[in-house]
């Protein structure tokens, strides 16, 4: 997970990972009555080996010898944990986890996100929570948090039980944060509190230009818990049309993952009908996407968030599309920018994405505990795969502090271009 983190939440993280998760039948095991532990081991690394997309990274033979090596250690499932952590770690996938029930997380109230690769600049707090309470601001730079530098992102730090560093457990956070050039205490008051998956609103406002004027909407994550989310954003985006509209500005550079298929239901009337995209697997099987009328549609079968409960809104005409992408743009949200790729008049702007735009799927092992892989990469409507960061067709910075204003250089930077369309000309 893995532009983006929830301060001290991995709950989220396990939501956003989930970005658009095989609804396949995982593969069947034998029962754990019948199942010893190098059995159990070697299921769990056949598996990997058979579906993991980046599984060239890992020696497998070497693996297996020494796997062998531990067998008389091996009394149960539990043991086999170390091994098969080691070989998710090999395969040097952003998108890898292990998944254990019995191993609980708690949360501790973290309410913000700051960016990789170093966890310092803050891109989101949730409203009303207890950072925003703080008086902690997105843009802010976090010297010290609990008298210690933030910790860059490191790959290696999977899901419980391969992340053996100890949970920050700490119901009190101590920041020193940077704002204006000038250094500032903020303590945030946390509790322990079970995860609810937050109802983040979309946003968006005019700007106008020449004689007409631009729709910028940001989409915020959506996980799929919220059946509402679609009709809310095109909800947003018909408040924007009801004035001339001559161009859109969608802005996913704080997107972290989370529904593909909700995205494409709220955005389908400006993302186009037909093909969009699809999954391309280790097999090579392919299997498409698509926005027919307000349906969403993977491998042909529609998709629940297709009824979202209101009527669609599609906009009074067609118009050019900036997307604004950064290396805050992660799974589910780089998936919603291959999904526009190859569209008419579209152009990208930002900063490369993180490098996730792939299917989320796993096994279910014997014991109960799960395995996640990236198991498929995407293909945009052009039939051209994307495997890592997406470059935008514009670089353009973003100053946090500004974020989404006018006096934002990727917001300047695309709404320049649009202003250059034949829709935005006087």
């Amino acid at each position: 997970m893995k532009t983006f983190h929830f301060f001290s939440t991995l709950i989220l993280m396990l939501s956003v990972l989930l970005s658009a998760c095989s609804t396949a039948a995982p593969s069947p095991t034998p029962s754990p009555a019948n199942l010893t532990p190098p059995q159990y081991l070697e299921g769990a690394l056949q598996w990997l080996q058979t579906n993991a997309m980046l599984g060239k990274n890992v020696d497998w033979a070497a693996l297996r010898t020494e796997a062998a090596n531990l067998t008389p250690d091996l009394k149960t499932s539990t043991d086999t944990y170390p091994m098969i952590c080691q070989a998710l770690r090999e395969l040097r996938d952003g998108n890898t986890w292990m998944l254990v029930p019995s191993l609980k997380t708690p949360n501790y109230g973290g309410d913000y996100f700051t960016l990789y690769p170093d966890h310092k600049i803050v891109t989101w707090v949730l409203p009303n929570g207890a950072a925003d309470k703080a008086g902690l601001q997105v843009g802010d730079i976090i010297q010290e948090s609990n008298g210690k530098a933030p910790k860059p992102y490191d790959p290696d730090n999977l899901w419980p039980p391969c992340n053996t560093e100890p949970l920050d457990s700490s119901l009190q956070e101590n920041l020193v944060v940077l704002r204006d050039g000038k250094e500032l205490a903020i303590t945030i008051k946390k509790k322990m509190m079970e995860y609810q998956d937050p109802l983040l609103q979309p946003t968006g406002r005019r700007i106008d230009i020449n004689t007409s004027g631009i729709g910028y909407v940001e989409l915020p994550m959506e996980s799929g818990g919220h059946k509402s989310y679609p009709g809310d954003v095109q909800q947003v985006i018909k408040k924007l049309d009801s004035s001339e509209t001559c161009g859109w500005i969608i802005d996913l550079r704080r997107n972290p993952g989370g529904d593909i298929w909700s995205y494409i239901a709220a955005v389908g009337p400006i993302l186009g009908e037909g093909e969009l995209g699809g999954f391309v697997y280790l097999d090579g099987k392919r299997e498409g996407w698509a926005y027919n009328n307000g349906d969403v549609l993977w491998a042909g079968n529609r998709l629940g968030e297709s009824d979202f409960g209101g009527p669609i809104y599609k906009p009074k005409q067609v118009t050019p599309v900036a997307l604004l992408i950064g290396p805050g743009t992660l799974a589910a949200a780089e998936l919603l920018v291959v999904a526009f790729s190859g569209r008419a008049d579209l152009r990208t702007f930002g900063e490369p994405t993180f490098g996730l735009p792939t299917l989320v799927t796993h096994a279910e092992l014997s014991d109960g505990s799960s395995v996640f892989v990236s198991g498929a990469f995407s293909y945009d409507r052009n039939k051209i795969t994307y495997e890592g960061p997406i470059t935008p067709d514009v670089p353009a910075s973003t100053e946090w502090s500004q974020f989404g204003s006018d006096h934002d250089p990727a917001v300047q930077t695309a709404a320049a271009w649009l202003s250059t369309q034949s829709t935005c000309q006087p």
